[in-house]
């Protein structure tokens, strides 16, 4: 029995599930993070393909048939556990790591902040999520649309739609379409601080209104005034007008201050 509770929309289908695994090119070298093993239909593609798979579930429900799955792929382990709780480097001891799930939706944009925060182990992800958030998280700047997780993404990664999944291929079938979505860290990401996500992040906060309103409430105004002049901002402008990029150059700017 799903529970509602965890958001859950297991993906049946085994042609996506058989394209999934394809289009990741998944192979005998790889570390595998997945989140939200469920009944292991995906998982155990993964375990005939990768070196290792750590599967993540946090509904015991499921423990009979993932435990199965465990005898039969000795390259296999399961995790109990809630994901947003568990360190990722302490799965992937010192190697890069592909993260791939079918994720919660109503946890998405925090497993996402998690994985940006995790990316010194991670060297892509896979995700399945509303169709929405992935058309936001790749939209470009300028279009309402475009917000923090767009920047921060597409700032430490490189990201696509590499397709799209009706309702219909999961049990049961969400309200919304899905999209299989591929992040892959720019390497230069692992050297960005952690605080830049948090500076892009309060860029955006009242993104409707003039950057300046929520600079000058978190930063003052002569901070904020320099900023503009040393990036050539005119007082207009909006978070959602700025490329990914140039928020690392403000955000380096404002730490020199």
């Amino acid at each position: 029995m799903l529970k509602r509770r965890f958001s859950q929309h297991l993906i049946k289908d085994k042609n996506i599930i058989k394209k999934i695994v394809h289009i990741t090119a998944i192979g005998e070298d790889d570390t595998i993070i997945e989140i939200g093993a469920g009944q292991g239909d995906l998982t155990e593609y993964l375990a005939q393909k990768a070196r290792s798979v750590y599967a993540i579930e946090i509904d015991k429900s499921f423990h009979k048939n993932l435990h199965a799955l465990e005898k039969r792929h000795k390259n296999l382990i399961v995790l109990y556990q809630d994901v947003l709780k568990i360190p990722f480097e302490s799965v992937c001891k010192g190697q890069k790591c592909k993260v791939i799930g079918n994720i919660p939706y109503n946890i998405t944009g925090q497993i996402l902040f998690k994985i940006f925060q995790e990316r010194q182990c991670i060297s892509h992800a896979y995700f399945t999520l509303q169709k929405e958030v992935a058309q936001r998280i790749t939209s470009p700047p300028n279009k309402r649309s475009y917000g923090a997780l767009s920047a921060i993404t597409q700032l430490l990664s490189t990201v696509r739609i590499l397709f799209y999944l009706k309702p219909s291929v999961f049990i049961p079938p969400p309200n919304v379409e899905s999209a299989f979505l591929a992040v892959e860290f720019k390497k230069e990401a692992e050297r960005f601080p952690d605080g830049l996500i948090q500076f892009i992040t309060i860029c955006f906060r009242n993104k409707r209104k003039f950057m300046t309103y929520t600079l000058n409430k978190h930063f003052g105004r002569e901070r904020t005034e320099d900023l503009y002049n040393y990036m050539g901002f005119a007082h207009t402008i909006r978070a959602e007008n700025i490329d990914p990029r140039i928020f690392l150059d403000m955000y380096q700017y404002m730490e020199k201050q």
